[in-house]
């Protein structure tokens, strides 16, 4: 059951908003370079390469959340776990409907629809492949042997038919680009030396800052600050504050195991020692407020004053404590006579006056009657019963005084009674944490004297959440960077990599808490709450970047290089996303919502940046673990795996290799030699067919050749061989060339693929 209220209305859907597009920007750049270097399956490779990310920087967010919501506060309690639950719906899209929508696109690239209208071809572009060129340079002879001669390997026509190369020229990237700056500017400053040496010293002076905001941090959060300034709830508390520094509070007695008969001067001890408090208004040297038992008290006497007078008037038997006949007691005496013949469940009058006292000498009210008193006072003198705020739990009966000789019912022992006092001087939230403290500890004191008993009242609601504060902000950030280490450790194996983003992440959290320091911001639960979910955003900022290098090849200054090239732009991207995310806080009208949140969580977002793109890479660089995988050979990079494709059940021919046969048309221009044409030629007929024309002498001859030669096709060459082979020779350019043309055998594979 988890309430909605203003924390979660206005912030929840931006701070969600800017925390799920982080994922989507490191999808989307690593797509970009997945379609540009693989051909099949794309999606797969994409989840390969970039899930893992994904998971790990959206379960740390879940579980700093979960986190936040150990703090005991039930609105931030709200918060933090709506947040969480809106996380991990976000991770299930991220996982698996936005790569399915990818892979939609996909389709619709492949397939030549136009983006925004997809049920609309876009105008086709006719992929044109030059046919292999060869060169023959021959000196004619009597006899002219013409060699067979294989075309071009298939490797060269296929690049020379991809129109989409993925070879990228660092040179010509624009420096005004995000992508140019990074590779012209940022990997040549960061992998230098000197320039390692001055980011740790910034970072460093940085975090000698955010240890000395620290010191400036104070606990609070007026009532003020929470209202839109300007509004008149907001000027009356100003004006409350500032003038009339002072609250209600009461000390409450909990049974039902206590005996308030018995316990009538250990009650009257507590109210005294909790009135000797400074923060307690006094009057006399005794509490402003009287208290329910004093009242009942001062009643009792009231009623005994008036029985004394009814006994030496004789109008009451001595003996049998029964009315002589004639007389007539007044309302005040009939009610104490009743009282008095009252005790539990029992009614008796039979030598009980002049002996039994409503109350004694020793302002003790009667422990046999003290319910069937109680009773009495709450029905006949309602009005005081109200007065002293005693707020019974349970109620006495209802009860009515008759002319009927019965007994008075007795109260049952109530689990809940108050008593009442006014604390002065909470001019601000350190004064009310004094008083807070003060009064706790009368209390406890009389709790472990076998008083149950503790205090109540708005500053112990809204205040006292300040006493353990601290410990459950640490208790709370030790629990997350624990869950962040440990998940980390359990999906990458690496425990080297989990201190080094732990490191960085709680270096963030310092520099932050320092920053509300500086910036005059008080600590109180809503800024906790946003330190604590400060060490899961921050773990978006480093995982991916530790992720790449460790997954990267080379020295650790490479390998540096190779993981900014990688993932800089989409940590850059959801940074800013996060930020755009947030922006609309900046607008709230509750200044209580810019401050502690905008203002913060912008300071979150940069610090983030700066550490996790300037700083770890630099300890990457000089401390960083050893890559997941080495080359043998000691080179920085692996050879590229043959694909597999999995076979199909429809067609079995599908994984086979595909033999194709590759005729390429020779024409060479011959001249004559000795002023006479040739005509005898040594030939292999089986490849080569030359036409020979009677020509003029002096004249060149031509001679046309064909050249035959069987290639075996890969599953994976054959798509473009397929394609080459259903273009028709007339739709290609340059004429002159030596025209190639393939052709298969006719296997159900090919001609199914043809069609």
């Amino acid at each position: 059951n988890i309430h909605f209220n203003a924390a979660t209305t206005q912030i929840v859907p931006f701070l969600s908003l800017g925390l799920g597009v982080d994922d989507m920007f490191l999808l989307v750049h690593n797509y970009k370079e997945i379609v540009g270097i693989v051909n099949h399956n794309e999606i797969g490779f994409l989840m390969k390469e970039t899930g893992l990310s994904v998971l790990l920087t959206s379960i740390n967010n879940i579980l700093a959340f979960l986190a936040g919501s150990v703090l005991p506060i039930p609105a931030l309690r709200s918060f933090c776990l709506q947040t969480a639950i809106l996380l991990f719906f976000n991770m299930i899209a991220i996982m698996t409907m936005y790569p399915a929508m990818m892979a939609m696109d996909l389709r619709r690239r492949q397939r030549g629809y136009i983006d925004l209208c997809c049920c609309v071809h876009a105008p086709e572009d006719e992929e044109e492949v030059k046919p292999p060129t060869v060169h023959k340079k021959k000196t004619f002879s009597k006899t002219a042997t013409l060699g067979q001669e294989a075309p071009p390997p298939y490797e060269d026509l296929e690049a020379s038919a991809d129109s989409n190369s993925t070879t990228s020229d660092t040179n010509s990237l624009s420096s005004f680009s995000l992508q140019g700056f990074l590779v012209n500017y940022y990997i040549p400053f960061i992998t230098n030396v000197s320039a390692k040496i001055g980011i740790i010293v910034f970072c460093t002076v940085l975090l000698g800052a955010g240890i000395m905001g620290l010191s400036q941090i104070v606990l609070g959060l007026e009532l003020s600050d929470v209202l839109p300034k300007g509004t008149a709830p907001a000027a009356f508390l100003e004006a409350r504050e500032k003038y009339f520094s002072f609250y209600p509070m009461f000390a409450v007695v909990k049974g039902p195991d206590v005996d308030f008969p018995a316990m009538q001067h250990k009650i009257e001890e507590y109210r005294q020692e909790l009135g000797q408090s400074r923060f307690v208004i006094k009057v006399n040297g005794q509490p402003s407020e009287k208290y329910w038992m004093s009242m009942m008290k001062t009643w009792l006497n009231s009623l005994q004053v008036h029985y004394d007078k009814a006994m030496i008037a004789g109008k009451i038997d001595n003996v049998t404590g029964a009315v002589v006949k004639g007389s007539k007691l007044d309302d005040e005496a009939a009610m104490a006579r009743r009282l008095v013949c009252s005790f539990g469940e029992n009614y008796n009058c039979t030598g009980r006056v002049g002996v039994v006292r409503l109350v004694d000498s020793s302002d003790t009210i009667n422990n046999e009657g003290f319910y069937n008193y109680l009773t009495a006072w709450y029905n006949v003198d309602n009005m005081m019963y109200y007065v002293s705020q005693a707020s019974f739990v349970p109620t006495p009966p209802a009860w009515q005084m008759s002319d009927e000789e019965v007994v008075v019912p007795p109260a049952r022992p109530f689990g809940y009674s108050q008593i009442p006092f006014y604390l002065t001087d909470l001019v601000d939230t350190a004064a009310t944490v004094e008083a807070i403290k003060d009064i706790r500890m009368r209390c406890e004191k009389f709790a472990d004297a076998g008083l149950p008993n503790f205090p109540s009242g708005l500053p112990f609601t809204f205040w006292e959440q300040y006493l353990h504060l601290t410990n459950n902000l640490l208790v709370a950030i030790l629990l997350i960077t624990g869950a962040v280490f440990l998940v980390i450790s359990l999906l990458l194996l690496n425990p080297w990599t989990s201190s080094i983003v732990v490191l960085i992440v709680l270096i963030m959290v310092v520099e932050l808490a320092g920053f509300m320091g500086w910036a005059g911001l008080k600590l109180n639960p809503v800024s906790a709450v946003t330190i604590i979910t400060a060490v899961g955003i921050g773990v978006e900022f480093t995982v991916h970047v530790c992720l790449s290098f460790l997954t990267t090849l080379g020295t650790r200054n490479e390998r540096v290089a190779r993981t900014l090239e990688h993932m800089f732009v989409p940590v850059v991207h959801g940074g800013l996303s996060t930020l755009l995310g947030i922006v609309m806080l900046a607008f709230s009208q509750f200044e209580f919502i810019v401050r502690y949140f905008f203002l913060v969580l912008s300071m979150l977002i940069l610090l983030g940046l700066i550490n996790g793109l300037a700083l770890l890479p630099v300890l990457l660089s000089l401390i960083g673990p050893n890559c997941e995988v080495t080359a043998t050979d000691g080179s920085n990079r692996l050879p590229p795996p043959s694909p597999k494709k999995r076979p199909s059940k429809n067609d079995p021919n599908e994984n086979s290799t595909m033999t194709a046969t590759v005729t390429t048309k020779v024409e060479m221009t011959m001249s004559n030699v000795n002023g006479q044409q040739n005509k005898t030629f040594d030939r292999n007929d089986s490849l080569s067919t030359i036409n020979e024309d009677q020509e003029e002498n002096n004249q060149p001859t031509i001679l046309t050749t064909i050249v035959s030669t069987k290639v075996e096709l890969t599953p994976q060459q054959q798509p473009t061989a397929l394609r080459r082979l259903a273009t028709p020779p007339e739709t290609r350019r340059d004429s002159s060339t030596p025209q190639t043309r393939w052709s298969l055998p006719p296997t159900p594979s090919s001609m199914s693929s043809l069609t």
